[in-house]
């Protein structure tokens, strides 16, 4: 075989492999935005428009997951990891906040890191769920959001993996301790305050029965 043949056959494979690209990554990104999407509508409350919105984003992941196998070497670049991360991130922080229960990474056909780092930025989201609820003084839909953090950082942490078996595990388990202690501090600083409430509205009744 004639060298040029040899280069020839060569950029055909990679061509092939930049077609694939070409055609997964916008769809990448596009199941990225709807899972972001989706998280804003969790927040809102607006919960039939964020399924609705993780139902479009896995459609689109299916469609990029057909086209990878069209290519050996986009198929082991892991270049839907955050497609699968974000989804795992998105359909977790609903099922939770509407249902109380996590969503298998069976259902949504998430492979096991990324879902496990989606796993790790529900702690994040839940926090600010939190936060929302304190602010509408619901204490205890706060602490029920801080249990749940609490309760995936303690199972995270049982993945003690080093970084090349689960990529960015560690250092997002590291940011879920430093919110939930966060999260634990804001939640007995408004407990405390509200019991004052409560003390102090008590004891203006009393003088003013006196």
């Amino acid at each position: 075989m004639e060298f040029l043949e040899i280069l020839q056959g060569l950029r055909d494979e990679i061509d092939a492999d930049d077609k694939v690209r070409e055609k997964v990554l916008p769809l990448s990104r596009e199941a990225i935005r709807k899972c972001s999407e989706s998280i804003k509508k969790t927040h809102k409350g607006a919960y039939e428009d964020a399924w609705k919105l993780i139902s479009d984003a896995r459609k689109i992941v299916d469609e990029a997951t057909e086209s990878i196998v069209d290519s050996s070497f986009m198929s082991a670049s892991r270049v839907l990891d955050v497609a699968y991360q974000e989804l795992a991130e998105a359909v977790n922080l609903l099922s939770l906040i509407e249902k109380g229960k996590y969503t298998m990474p069976s259902e949504y056909q998430i492979p096991s890191r990324p879902y496990l780092t989606g796993l790790a930025d529900v702690i994040g989201e839940l926090r600010r769920a939190a936060l929302d609820f304190l602010r509408k003084d619901d204490v205890n839909r706060a602490e029920t959001m801080l249990n749940l953090m609490e309760d995936i950082l303690e199972g995270l942490q049982n993945f003690d993996y080093p970084n090349a078996l689960v990529p960015d595990l560690r250092r997002k388990c590291d940011v879920g301790r430093s919110l939930v202690e966060r999260t634990r501090g804001d939640l007995t600083r408004a407990v405390g305050q509200s019991r004052l409430v409560r003390e102090l509205s008590d004891f203006e009744k009393r003088i003013k029965g006196d």
